[in-house]
């Protein structure tokens, strides 16, 4: 990994991006916290520093050749070591402390210490955070206005109720401008909120099947307790009637509103679902279930997916994965050697490792070109990439070394194959590393 000053540089100088622009060290990171080291006391509470939280959710952002979340150093930092935790670059970037000890039930103040500049995102001037506590999600709107630089420190506050005993509190990102220079949690007794009532269950939901082949869900609004307010509701769901809502099965957190579509059913399944609703008392009883399923399976002709990334026509957002992470550059890539190649944008990011995707909604048995779409945007040499690909269950491609089939680093090249949905109109394509990480950018059923 580059050395956390050189990323610093970056951040405070931007007019000097494209010279430390490159690709990221190849070895995946690691946290260095744990997120069970003791707090410090001070006065009127007990100070957790973020430098040893437990960090995950990375991701590789190319134009500062760094992994993100990053160890960086601050002067103004109020922890011994001067380390901050910047938070930036990454879609699930995540900061766990589960070893936050209170003495009694109660209302606790979190007031989170940090600093950011505008930085990479000129006009940015709030970066807004989530904070879970013990499961449950207090907020996914924690405001951090703009500091001014990097070294100038500000405190934002949010009231949480924790339990005797041992607590766990995570920060995460709700966008990639995410806030940078996360210095320490204070937790203290008290606070503005006088929420000491759980919500009211809940009331009449209703699942139906919408003209979108979706699921939808409506409520009733719960009754809000005296002091409080019911912040989200939690939206669970099971094909199996009678379950028990739980962490593995929620689907949802609804912030605003009373209804929520579910996308993500398949066809001819009956789906089970449940709400519950939240305020920072806690979580409401469960709602009555309802039940719906989709009746019949919609076919398509037709899919590209930008993996790893945004829209970018005919390309739609990265969906269907499981597994992998993203990598995201802003290399030029060469487009001359392929026919139909994607829009250049498209190659600029990627998922890597171990990963696969599940494109449904074809015709059962019908026969299509799958098209994989990668650009060699790290390695120089042949041999320092390889990987296998499946689809199906059948091996299509063994040892695949995208240098050696493009000719060159960031060189676009295509892989095609005709091959059929299987019984259930489904396309699985696998991509299993062999040596370092396995690499895709985009891919097109046709």
């Amino acid at each position: 990994m580059k050395r956390a000053s050189l990323v610093l540089l970056m951040l405070l100088s931007l007019g000097s991006r494209a010279a430390l622009a490159g690709p990221c060290p190849v070895k995946f990171p690691t946290s260095r916290g744990t997120g069970t080291v003791a707090g410090a006391p001070v006065e009127g509470g007990t100070q957790y520093y973020f430098k040893d939280a437990l960090l995950n959710g990375f991701d590789c952002f190319e134009e500062l050749s760094s992994w993100f979340p990053s160890y960086i150093t601050s002067s103004n930092a109020s922890n011994p070591a001067k380390e901050t935790v910047d938070m930036a670059y990454t879609t699930d970037g995540t900061a766990t402390f589960s070893n936050v000890v209170v003495p009694a039930p109660g209302i606790y103040t979190l007031a989170i210490r940090y600093a950011f500049a505008t930085g990479l995102f000129q006009g940015v001037l709030n970066r807004p955070e989530g904070v879970m506590v013990n499961g449950t999600v207090m907020t996914d709107d924690l405001n951090f206005p703009v500091t001014g630089d990097f070294d100038t420190f500000n405190t934002v506050t949010i009231a949480v109720p924790l339990k005797a005993g041992q607590n766990t509190v995570q920060v995460f990102n709700v966008a990639t401008q995410s806030i940078s220079r996360l210095d320490s949690m204070t937790v203290t007794a008290g606070g503005s909120n006088s929420c000491s009532i759980l919500p009211q269950t809940p009331s009449a939901l209703s699942a139906a099947e919408d003209s979108n082949n979706a699921i939808a869900l409506t409520w009733n609004a719960s009754p809000a307790p005296a002091g409080c307010a019911v912040g989200y509701y939690k939206v669970f769901r099971s094909t199996t009637s009678g379950f028990s809502p739980s962490a593995a099965n929620q689907i949802a957190t609804v912030v605003s509103g009373t209804k929520y579509e579910d996308t993500t059913v398949t066809c001819q399944t009956p789906y089970y679902y449940t709400v519950q609703a939240v305020d920072l008392a806690g979580l409401s009883l469960s709602s009555p279930q309802s039940s719906a399923s989709i009746s019949a399976c919609p076919t398509i002709g037709s899919a590209r997916i930008n993996v790893g990334g945004s829209e970018v026509a005919p390309f739609i957002p990265d969906v269907d994965f499981e597994g992998g992470s993203i990598l995201s550059h802003k290399n030029v890539i060469d487009l001359s050697g392929v026919t139909n190649a994607a829009p250049m944008a498209v190659y600029q990011d990627a998922r890597q490792g171990n990963f696969s995707y599940t494109l449904s909604g074809f015709v059962p048995g019908s026969s299509h070109t799958v098209r994989l779409h990668f650009a060699e945007t790290y390695f120089s040499t042949a041999g320092s990439r390889t990987f296998d690909i499946s689809i199906n269950g059948t091996q299509v491609m063994t040892n695949y070394d995208i240098f050696a089939a493009a000719g060159a680093k960031n060189k676009a090249v295509i892989q095609q194959f005709t091959t059929n949905a299987d019984s259930n109109g489904t396309f699985v394509v696998t991509f299993a590393s062999v040596v370092n990480n396995s690499l895709l950018s985009a891919i097109e059923i046709n």
